[in-house]
């Protein structure tokens, strides 16, 4: 049975949104960077954790329809649920018109956060880092800037380059090549508060 995700799907509504609105949830959806389903099994494994922990999670994963029931596969005397995710990439919608849309949206992009920061402790342990060259897969950086309407687009055009790619690389292949490397990447470009020109100038 060859299962095939959606390349994108957008994650709208409170259920969705509130699925996301955790680091551990994200770390789950994570998980999938194969066409292979897993078990639960197989994610705690994944994970370091105890399947037990992950039960409640999945199940709101899956209640919200953000990850599918895609078979079984005997487990001892009886079987266990696969699973995939619902698309390969999952995006947040924008302001659906929720009263608390803007509330969820940021303790999604916390617990994304929280996310980088476990990585990049992760990265920098592991001694397995590159930061520079064509072959570099470690950056953290954050920048205050005051921009021009061109220079705006100009930063949207290359993060429009940057989202196409990404889009294109989202169905993971069966069958990685030799040197290829899994990585993440959490990127948020922001109106500072506060900053703006004033209306009058």
């Amino acid at each position: 049975m060859e299962n095939k995700p959606d390349k994108t799907m957008k994650a709208s509504g409170r259920d969705q949104k509130s699925a996301l609105a955790s680091p551990l949830r994200l770390e789950i959806i994570g998980l999938f960077t194969s066409r292979e389903p897993l078990a639960i099994a197989d994610m705690a494994r994944l994970m370091g954790r105890p399947a037990g922990s992950l039960y409640h999670h999945v199940g709101i994963l899956e209640k919200a329809g953000l990850l599918k029931r895609v078979g079984t596969r005997p487990k001892g005397k009886r079987h266990e649920a696969l699973f995939q995710p619902a698309a390969s990439r999952i995006e947040m919608d924008g302001d659906d018109g929720g009263e608390d849309s803007a509330q969820l949206a940021v303790k999604t992009m916390a617990a994304a956060f929280r996310m980088a920061e476990r990585d990049l402790e992760a990265a920098l342990n592991t001694g397995n880092c590159r930061q520079e060259g064509p072959a570099r897969n470690l950056m953290a950086t954050r920048v205050h800037m005051r921009v021009s309407p061109q220079v705006l687009a100009k930063i949207n055009e290359h993060l429009q380059a940057l989202e196409d790619l990404l889009n294109a690389e989202a169905t993971p292949d069966p069958e990685p090549s030799p040197g290829d490397q899994y990585l993440s990447l959490t990127l948020a470009l922001l109106p500072l508060k506060g900053r703006a020109k004033p209306e009058s100038e």
